[in-house]
């Protein structure tokens, strides 16, 4: 995958993600919002968004959502600028520690809806799949960037040295 590619798919992904965590941000704050999403045995996103599982620390998951999407956001719009060097290097190491620690979240978000409320959220099992569409975007960018090659050494440049 090219590496223009790879950033700007996890700018897309981290977009839509945004607009999801927006919407139930929305959604926690203003009871006006309507909720689209069924409201079946298994599938019921008033009870999990509802529940005490829906904040952590105090605050609601989804402004949680809000605050790591816009980070994962800028520091993909920041790859689609800086596009080689040590620079580039850098963010690319920081954006994968930062989704990696996204992965993180969403395992114990998964265990909070499954395990603790009994219930899952469509839209939460969205924003589940964005995170997961970003590990593999960003796992192939990486395994990419292993096999590039490198740049050889001109024998006979070191040779006109010696």
């Amino acid at each position: 995958m090219r590496r223009r590619t790879a950033n700007g798919l996890t700018l897309a992904l981290a977009t839509a993600g945004l607009l999801i965590a927006g919407y139930l941000t929305l959604l926690h704050y203003d009871s006006s919002v309507p909720l689209v999403c069924s409201a079946g045995s298994f599938v019921n996103c008033e009870t999990v968004l509802t529940s005490p599982s829906a904040s952590f620390a105090g605050v609601p998951v989804a402004v949680w959502g809000l605050v790591w999407f816009g980070v994962a956001l800028g520091l993909a719009a920041l790859l689609l600028r800086v596009e080689a060097g040590d620079d580039a290097t850098t963010l690319r190491t920081v954006s994968r520690a930062w989704t990696a620690a996204g992965v993180i979240g969403v395992l114990y978000l998964v265990y909070q809806e499954v395990g603790v409320v009994g219930k899952i959220c469509a839209w939460c099992t969205a924003v589940h799949l964005v995170v997961l569409a970003m590990v593999i975007v960003q796992s192939v960018d990486a395994r990419d960037e292993r096999f590039e090659p490198r740049p050889q050494l001109d024998e006979n440049r070191i040779d006109e040295r010696s």
